[in-house]
């Protein structure tokens, strides 16, 4: 004979029913007036019955007689004989203390005594159960263990103190119970004041009597947010009663415990009132301010952030002397692949300059948008229009809000995979709490002198960047370098080398006038000189239309062979006009000239020639469209110096197959097909 445990439930067949030495006809007669309840039918006596269910006691005594207890007891009447009050958990209540030194109340030192006492009860009595079932080879039946301890507890409440009640507040619901239970039981077999601790509420240290009133309320307030004479809470405690007392008009109640002043001012709605005051108003915009949640782009160059930083190597200086450096970075947020960068004493005008200069030759497009904050060399170069050329938006992110820059948590990451792996690696921030994340001091102490120098500290940063690039996205779990190379984005602008000009090359601050022998400017003492080509060759038609006119020249001082032409809008704005490259010399001595200089020499006067001619001859034709050409008065027209017959010939055929016609403009794009 044994109890069968079939999904939870305690049953016996009706063989052991009979065995144990109850009758078949006893069985049919519970059965059929439902004082018992049939699990599961069988054949041949196999029908299982749920022990629980069995309404006789008499015929359950039978049963537990033969086949032994079906649960742990845990009725009142035997828990009134079985607890004992726990002394180790009376002194523990007494002299507990919380994190403010505050004992707890009275009445709850002797509640919580009393809970403890009948929970130990309860384990001791479960964990009997639980080792006879281990003897016979068999597993611990708690079916109905837990509804019986919730009834028990409940009984025990009700009954009077003089006749053996014990005061408690143990959970009447039996989920609830079961949980606490566990947890109780789990800790008690463990770390008993563990287990006492675990069953104290923080509300058990406030005399819940002591109301504050309005005005009190709001000069405990008042008073906590105060910087002047900052007070602790048993200050504020003493400063209270005094007031209360020495000051009656008031009709401020005396509080008994700093607790109360404690729990008051830690409800959520009055946190808020005192909290910026007291730690700081960032500190409260970073706890009590919403913030966005928001999705990260999903193609290339939809946004660039930019930003400087403490490059976390520890080097020696030209003095010999360790020192520390800042690099700036620009990435593109979609991939996180750092596109450009700049390393440099200070985050300033140079630095960022440089970095967005990289990262745009590196994407070789303008991004739509770039995110930086508001330090000085950000501001100059906003003032100057950069961001402006450079994309669409460009937008302050919030000061003080390292949460709205995403670079900061992928500077973050940078630093604890990559820039760790190196010894002279200076540790994350001050704000850094894992020891993986700090400096080994003793180790950089012990090999100051070999510490590497700025430029190996150059080396090595450029190999950590080309890792981390080539490293895995987090979030596709594809190499950063591929996800941006793969990504298109059909609003980013491709960059030319105008704008390559217009965004980090020099300006010039006067305009310099365009002459027949282009344009002619000095930079840092040396003289160059430029002109506007087309497939290699001069521009003619530009010349016609824009000499004399007064253009800004954009430059590279690193590179001087190529400068782009502006012009200066009412608003201040550059717009771009055109190319100019190195003005074309050919060798004056003819000893030095060669083949090249011969064909470029006659293709010009061709070109001049046939230019000079055109623009006379519609000079004329116009004169005499309008009345004023000399014939009509009697005299002649002067004739160009320099251009023969043939000449004349050769450029009137030309004319005919332009089509020319008597407009200077059609004239001017004549010279220009001609050439």
């Amino acid at each position: 004979m044994a109890y069968q445990i079939i999904d939870g439930t305690v049953c016996i067949t009706v063989n052991d029913w009979v065995a144990c030495g109850l009758t078949y006809p006893q069985f049919n007669t519970d059965s059929y007036r439902g004082y018992l309840t049939i699990f599961r039918r069988g054949l041949y006596g196999n029908t299982l019955i749920d022990i629980s269910s069995i309404r006789r006691p008499e015929r359950l005594e039978v049963i537990e007689a033969n086949m032994g207890k079906a649960f742990p007891s845990a009725s009142a009447k035997d828990a009134k004989e079985g607890v004992r009050i726990d002394g180790e958990a009376e002194f523990f209540y007494r002299t507990y203390r919380d994190e403010l030194g505050i004992e707890l109340i009275e009445e709850k030192k002797r509640l919580y005594t009393n809970n403890a006492s009948i929970l130990n009860y309860y384990v001791n009595m479960y964990e009997e159960h639980i080792r006879v079932r281990a003897a016979r080879g068999k597993k611990p039946l708690a079916a109905d263990f837990f509804k019986n301890c919730c009834k028990c507890s409940k009984e025990l409440y009700e009954i009077p103190d003089h006749a053996g009640g014990i005061e408690n507040n143990l959970p009447t619901n039996v989920r609830r119970f079961e949980e606490k239970f566990r947890e109780y039981r789990k800790l008690y077999l463990s770390n008993r004041e563990a287990a006492y601790e675990s069953l104290i509420k923080k509300s058990s240290f406030c005399n819940n009597a002591a109301k504050l009133t309005g005005s009190a309320k709001d000069w405990v307030i008042a008073r906590w947010s105060s910087q002047v004479n900052k007070c602790t809470l048993y200050q504020l405690f003493d400063e209270y009663n005094h007031r209360a007392s020495a000051e009656p008009e008031l009709k401020w109640k005396s509080i008994h415990e700093p607790r109360t002043l404690y729990l008051f001012l830690n409800k959520p709605e009055v946190k808020a009132l005192w909290y910026g005051c007291r730690f700081g108003e960032l500190k409260f915009k970073e706890k009590y301010v919403r913030q966005h949640s928001t999705e990260l782009p999903t193609r290339r160059d939809t946004l660039w952030y930019g930003d400087g930083t403490k490059l976390n190597y520890y080097y020696r200086d030209e003095k010999g002397e360790v020192a520390t450096i800042n690099v700036y970075e620009v990435m593109d947020v979609y991939s996180e692949v750092f596109l450009g960068y700049h390393i440099s004493k200070n985050e300033d005008f140079e630095a960022q300059f440089h970095a967005y200069k990289m990262a745009i030759e590196t994407s070789g497009c303008k991004p739509y948008e770039i995110r930086f904050d508001n330090q000085g060399g950000h501001k100059k170069l906003k003032n100057n229009q950069f961001f402006k050329n450079l994309a669409r938006l460009a937008i302050n992110t919030q000061p003080y809000n390292g949460k709205s820059k995403t670079i900061e948590s992928a500077f973050g990451r940078f630093q604890a995979e990559f820039l760790h792996k190196d010894w002279f690696f200076t540790g994350m921030n001050i704000q850094a709490k894992l020891e993986e994340s700090k400096v080994n001091r003793e180790f950089v102490n012990a090999n100051l002198t070999n510490l590497p120098t700025l430029d190996e500290i150059k080396k090595i940063y450029e190999k950590r960047r080309r890792e981390w690039n080539d490293g895995v996205h987090y979030a596709t779990g594809k190499r950063r370098i591929d996800m941006y190379r793969e990504s298109q984005n059909e609003k980013a602008t491709q960059v030319s080398a105008y704008d390559m000009i217009l965004l980090f090359g020099m300006i010039n601050n006067k305009p310099v006038k365009y002459r027949a022998n282009g344009i002619v400017m000095e930079v840092k003492k040396q003289k160059y000189q430029f002109e506007v080509l087309k497939n290699g060759a001069p521009d003619i038609d530009f010349n016609l239309r824009n000499i004399d006119r007064e253009f800004y020249v954009g430059y590279f001082l690193e590179d001087m062979t190529t400068v782009a032409l502006y012009e200066k809008s009412a608003t201040g704005d550059y717009r771009f006009v055109a190319m100019a490259g190195k003005y074309i010399k050919i060798h004056r001595a003819k000893q030095e000239q060669d083949e090249l200089d011969y064909a470029f020499i006659a293709a010009m006067n061709r070109v001049n020639k046939t230019m000079r001619i055109t623009i006379h001859e519609g000079a004329e034709q116009r004169l005499e469209r309008h009345g004023y050409h000399p014939s009509q008065f009697g005299l002649q027209m002067p004739k160009l110096k320099g251009i023969s017959k043939k000449d004349y010939s050769v450029g009137k055929s030309l004319k005919a197959e332009s089509n020319l016609v008597e407009s200077l403009d059609k004239e001017v794009e004549c010279v220009a097909a001609i050439y």
